[in-house]
């Protein structure tokens, strides 16, 4: 939802409608947060510390404005929750090093309205920034490639084998597995990586496409997806580039080095004659084979999680997480579609939670029909062992809810030291909502 605030007749800017939070204790600050609703904004206003941290964890607002008399409990709270926050009446001296900047309590009315909007745009840059920056260090030290099973190591050191070399690459694989992303994570720790990678699918490529695109790839990778697509001609031009391509060092002039993936199982095609034999042994020169999920489920639940903080980081939302029904639900599912799918399960379930934490309810998953029998079923030694805890259940053992939940609570805090994000974490819960039972129960963080 948006409204536009025209400025005389050539200039406009776009204002979104955030929910603020102004802490402040001054009495200037009910102007400010009068001018902010004027503009359309939802805004709150918390007059003591211990308020503003409630109401942050209550509902994580946008932006917090916060004065300098709150600033220190208060920063501390938004910086564990990611809370974009300014302070009002700060100086350059003393602005807390996290804080979007600092600004006059006397910055009222439109002036300050303005002021939001920018502060949100800011916030958005900087998420989009940091998403990106970390996509490209993920590419350069492989971590882009979650995963941290056996096969998913071995994968990781073939990698960066294949980036030290300078050989033609076939990367295999079942549809979905991540064969492009082996590819760039290839690229991204070569010597080439400073000049960026060509990508095209190998269905485009007759003898000229292909003659121009290794050209425009000179110095740097070409990608061919999907080579078993590529047309007769296509290959013929291919097996005669690899042929007479140069084992110079990596320079501008250099030739360009050839990366492929197919999810095909060439041998077959080439004894069907529709693949080129010499083209399939020249591209052959250092195979890669990415696993597919089935081969790696210890990766599933990693995998699941990297995708939700995609999703939130691009679109500014704070974590959410799954239940632990979601969770288990995602871990039993055989995903033929592997990565792809499990990606697509989880971008669909965020749209439908609407901001929630994902449940079982909101995942589109595969026919029941169509999973084994065994992933539906408990292990037969957490099934005896649940029934030998329900034997031994009796009611002198029954403690009220409230304690059990403040002594798990507070079993977690210390074992993490108090620290509020990686108790949520092991417990399954949104840190906001933890914040909360923290100050309900008056639970010690350390």
């Amino acid at each position: 939802m948006t409204t536009e605030l025209s400025r005389g007749k050539s200039a406009a800017i776009t204002r979104r409608v955030a929910r603020v939070l102004v802490a402040s204790r001054e009495t200037t600050a009910h102007e400010m947060v009068n001018g902010l609703g004027q503009a359309g904004h939802d805004v709150a206003r918390a007059d003591s510390p211990e308020t503003a941290c409630a109401s942050i964890a209550e509902q994580v607002p946008d932006l917090v404005m916060v004065d300098l008399g709150m600033s220190e409990e208060v920063a501390a709270v938004c910086v564990d929750l990611d809370v974009p926050f300014c302070q009002l009446g700060a100086g350059a001296s003393n602005c807390h090093p996290e804080s979007l900047g600092a600004f006059p309590l006397s910055v009222v009315g439109d002036a300050c309205a303005v002021l939001v909007d920018l502060l949100l745009d800011r916030e958005q840059i900087r998420r989009r920034t940091q998403q990106l920056e970390g996509l490209l260090s993920g590419l350069r030290d492989g971590s882009a490639l979650v995963g941290r099973s056996p096969v998913m190591r071995r994968l990781q050191t073939t990698l960066s084998r294949a980036a030290d070399g300078d050989a033609t690459v076939l990367v295999e694989g079942a549809r979905g597995a991540g064969k492009s992303m082996a590819a760039r994570v290839i690229h991204c720790k070569s010597r080439r990586s400073n000049k960026s990678i060509v990508v095209h699918s190998g269905a485009e490529f007759d003898a000229d496409s292909l003659q121009r695109s290794l050209n425009q790839a000179k110095g740097t990778t070409l990608l061919i997806e999907d080579v078993e697509q590529m047309p007769a001609a296509g290959q013929q031009a291919l097996v005669r580039f690899l042929k007479e391509r140069s084992s110079r060092p990596t320079s501008d002039g250099a030739p360009a080095r050839v990366i492929a993936t197919t999810s095909a199982h060439l041998p077959e095609l080439v004894a069907r004659g529709a693949f080129r034999e010499d083209l399939y042994y020249r591209l052959h020169a250092y195979p890669i084979v990415v696993p597919s999920l089935r081969e790696r489920t210890e990766d599933i639940a990693l995998l699941a999680e990297s995708f939700l903080d995609q999703l939130t980081a691009s679109t500014g939302q704070r974590p959410v997480g799954f239940t632990p029904a979601a969770r288990t639900m995602i871990e039993s599912m055989p995903w033929p579609g592997n990565v792809a799918q499990l990606e697509n399960v989880v971008r669909r379930a965020f749209v439908v939670a609407g901001g929630a934490a994902i449940d079982d309810r909101h995942l589109t998953m595969p026919a029941v029909a169509s999973l084994p029998a065994a992933g539906l079923a408990l292990p037969t030694n957490a099934t005896s062992r649940a029934a030998n805890e329900d034997e031994q259940i009796r009611e002198d053992s029954i403690r009220p809810f409230e304690d059990e939940e403040k002594r798990i609570l507070g079993r977690a805090l210390k074992a993490t030291g108090g620290q509020v994000r990686k108790a949520a974490q092991l417990l399954g819960i949104g840190r906001a909502t933890l914040y909360r039972k923290i100050q309900q129960f008056h639970l010690p963080l350390r």
